[in-house]
């Protein structure tokens, strides 16, 4: 088995509405979420994907369709965190690409979240291995399934 990596990045704001502390307030970070898959080499004889796990494209593919391009640039709100739902519900939330989750939106939570989307779409005869978010070049969560 051979093991592999594949990275995004996105930008996203949330809210952790219970903190203690300044995670509280509506704020943003900078995401990066590292996929690790580990399977067999193709050894399919003039496959496109021959010596290889799976084409980095392919997986590339998957994470901006599920991931990317849905929380790029978004919010993601609690929905039972009644101050961000209220100001949503009372402002014109059209012009704001809102995500609403039924979690907290802690890197714990959207690591998990993450596995959840893609998980369908591997092919089955590759493992995911590791789900790595990070919320900070400094902090991050690790999701095994």
């Amino acid at each position: 088995m051979i093991k592999i990596t594949k990275s995004i990045e996105w930008e996203m704001g949330h809210r952790i509405p219970n903190h203690d502390s300044k995670c509280r307030n509506p704020h943003g970070h900078h995401y990066k979420l590292d996929l690790s898959l580990s399977g067999p080499i193709d050894s399919n004889e003039g496959s496109s994907s021959e010596g290889m796990v799976i084409d980095f494209g392919e997986i590339n593919k998957i994470l901006f369709a599920t991931i990317h391009n849905y929380l790029d640039h978004g919010f993601m709100i609690y929905d039972h965190d009644e101050v961000m739902c209220s100001f949503f519900k009372n402002h014109d939330s059209e012009n704001f690409k809102v995500i609403f989750v039924s979690f907290i939106p802690t890197v714990e939570n959207i690591s998990q979240w993450c596995y959840d989307q893609i998980v369908q779409l591997i092919p089955h005869n590759i493992n995911i291995e590791n789900i790595r978010v990070y919320e900070t070049p400094n902090s991050w969560a690790d999701f095994t399934p």
